[in-house]
């Protein structure tokens, strides 16, 4: 199963529920955004795998603060039940799209119909999930240390080959496909 598989399978329709309210939005509007954002913040994520300049930080992240809790139960941390430092969203695309976000938040407002605003909701509350995925691969033996970007970067080909609206939104934010 790919990992996108996996995190839209963890995103179930309670969790989804739950985003869609803390976003205000509706339910299946929500769940086609969160399925148009996921490729965006795994390559984004996969761009940092692939710096070696940077990739050691994501390896120590995820060794150090994602261990797998958030994406085995994304109704507690929807509600708040979980360690701050694994569930602090913002900081994580501060950091993985940096002064990439508002392009970001443009080209997926206009792919979902939803507002800025709502993506703007939207993407800090999905990227703890994708981490502690990549948290709980990474501890099981399930990504190598050097594998991470090379993984990624087939996840996120994976999705813009399956679309051609994943594979322009891809393009637009994060350049080179």
């Amino acid at each position: 199963m790919s990992l996108l598989d996996t995190l839209n399978q963890a995103l179930g329709d309670d969790a989804v529920s739950e985003i869609s309210q803390r976003i205000g939005a509706q339910p299946d509007q929500t769940r086609s955004a969160i399925q148009q954002a996921l490729p965006v913040i795994l390559g984004a994520l996969g761009q940092e795998a692939a710096d070696p300049s940077r990739a050691p930080g994501l390896q120590k992240a995820l060794a150090e603060d994602h261990d797998g809790s958030v994406v085995d139960d994304p109704q507690g941390y929807l509600t708040g039940a979980m360690p701050q430092k694994a569930t602090d969203g913002q900081a994580i695309l501060d950091h993985v799209l940096g002064d990439r976000q508002a392009a970001a938040h443009q080209a997926l407002a206009s792919k979902t119909g939803l507002d800025m605003n709502k993506i703007a909701s939207l993407l800090p509350l999905l990227a703890p999930i994708v981490m502690s995925l990549l948290g709980r691969q990474q501890r099981g033996g399930g990504i190598q240390t050097g594998d991470l970007g090379s993984i990624l970067s087939g996840e996120t080909n994976q999705a813009a080959g399956s679309s051609p609206d994943i594979g322009d939104l891809l393009g637009s934010i994060l350049g080179g496909r």
